[in-house]
């Protein structure tokens, strides 16, 4: 084969191997919950998942309101369910190693995104 060849075949080859781009929808049935926990004296937030909905989810994404002597601040935090979330599911997301405390007084959940599976 000539370099031509072997350039087009990369080509099509990556092109081909190109996923779709995630589509981020609200789920209606889809809810989070999240609430100020303390593991050995120190705060940390839990948080649970659950699928009341008739989509099978790939991924979400909510909005974490941290909430600190009256003032608000919103981080967007992302969550990839170890299998696919089926209609249903309920699971929490476990406690990694050395992660943060929590300095807020209060955590509430503001609007929640997922990506389904076609």
């Amino acid at each position: 084969m000539t370099y031509r060849t072997y350039l087009l075949v990369a080509l099509g080859l990556f092109l081909g191997c190109q996923s779709e781009p995630e589509v981020w929808e609200k789920s209606r049935g889809l809810e989070i919950s999240v609430f100020k926990d303390y593991d050995g004296g120190k705060p940390y937030v839990t948080t649970l998942y659950e699928n009341f909905g008739k989509d099978t989810i790939e991924k979400i994404r909510y909005e974490l309101i941290l909430e600190t002597k009256g003032h608000f601040d919103t981080v967007l935090k992302e969550i990839v369910p170890p299998k696919l979330l089926r209609p249903k599911d309920r699971h929490s997301v476990p406690r990694h190693i050395g992660e943060d405390t929590i300095a807020a007084d209060y955590v509430h959940v503001g609007q929640v995104w997922a990506v389904k599976k076609k």
